[in-house]
């Protein structure tokens, strides 16, 4: 005698719809939506541009008041805040106008001197025009190896930082690949010296410029 198939096959059905009962339930517990986040971290006052966002998705509830949910949302808009890598963007962090442009104009008797930079020498695009400086010069020394260090400059202002064009970095945050800096004139004839030598020159934060 045969034994019933019929225990078997109403576990397997119980099993079943537990499995499609679970699922639906876990579905439902992690319902997501799609967030608007930065790539990188952007200075406040930049102008936004699409590519400078990705959108992720996040559990539903997750996202702050007025949560952006698309690039296009940010297209012609400017940073009202800084902006940081991964933070979920709002409509309260956009700005429909520019900030207003700050002219870094030279002392009497200083010069405006433009110096080539690597990203780390100008703190990852961390310094902004009006910052206050040391700049050192780091020589190369022989057979490749490091050579000595030496600070040329103290207390220089920074006029304004450029990118691999010539245009300013105020406009879209851009790590800059030069700054202009005010100098007196002896500063300039070591700075560009230092430049012809080879050396590495690194720009080292003091303060914000007060005025």
């Amino acid at each position: 005698m045969q034994p019933s198939r019929l225990p078997l096959t109403l576990a397997l059905i119980t099993f079943a719809l537990a499995f499609l009962t679970g699922s639906y339930a876990y579905a439902r517990v992690i319902r997501t939506v799609p967030a608007l986040v930065a790539q990188r971290d952007i200075p406040a006052g930049s102008a936004l541009r699409e590519d400078l966002f990705e959108v992720i998705r996040v559990p539903a509830g997750g996202t702050p008041p007025q949560a952006l949910y698309g690039p296009g949302q940010v297209a012609g808009k400017y940073a009202a805040v800084p902006l940081f890598k991964q933070e979920i963007i709002s409509a309260r962090h956009l700005s429909a106008e520019p900030p207003m442009s700050e002219t870094i104009e030279p002392a009497p008797g200083e010069r405006v001197v433009s110096i080539p930079v690597k990203p780390e020498a100008v703190l990852s695009g961390a310094l902004r025009p009006g910052d206050l400086v040391d700049v050192a010069a780091a020589y190369p020394g022989p057979e490749g190896k490091p050579g000595p260090v030496e600070v040329l400059v103290t207390g220089a202002r920074v006029v304004d930082l450029r990118d691999g064009s010539g245009q300013s970095t105020r406009a879209d945050g851009a790590i800059p690949a030069s700054a202009l800096l005010a100098v007196t004139s002896n500063q300039a004839r070591a700075l560009v010296g230092a430049v012809e030598a080879k050396a590495s020159l690194y720009l080292w934060l003091m303060g914000r410029d007060a005025k």
